[in-house]
């Protein structure tokens, strides 16, 4: 990986940083996340956006390393557990993240609210934890 190729994972993966800090400065309590249909669109569209860029700055990483051609976007994390760059648990929340996205975009029959607010608040640690890995692969190269 040059270093031109770097400076943008990493610019990504501060976009990313911004967007997760950005949904935990707006996300209300779970009461008025189900009340304000505004605030509900407002943190789907932040988190949309923080796992779009989660999943650029992985597909990024897979290219410039010529890891593979992945088949899909789940792949793109097989890859990566497969070359010790992000630990299987995490690859394996990535891919979970990447389903909540498609059911945001795609509204897939009825969204569950409290399904959607469980999400947003039990799984923001694994953004903050894809940085980590993503940085300490940095580091040791």
């Amino acid at each position: 990986m040059d270093e031109k190729q770097r400076k943008r994972i990493l610019s990504k993966l501060d976009d990313m940083t911004r967007y997760v800090e950005e949904l935990e400065m707006m996300l209300p309590s779970k009461e008025a996340y189900l009340l304000d249909l505004v605030k509900r669109r407002a943190c789907e569209k932040t988190v949309e956006a923080a796992i779009e860029t989660l999943i650029d700055v992985a597909a990024m990483i897979v290219s410039a390393e010529k890891l593979g051609l992945p088949y899909d976007e789940e792949s793109i994390f097989d890859l990566l557990d497969k070359k010790k760059i992000l630990d299987r648990k995490l690859c394996e929340n990535a891919k979970k993240m990447k389903g909540f996205r498609n059911v945001l975009i795609h509204r897939y029959a009825e969204t569950d609210n409290e399904l959607v607010y469980s999400n947003l608040t039990e799984h923001i640690d694994d953004f903050y934890d894809f940085e980590k890995q993503i940085k300490t692969f940095f580091k040791k190269k």
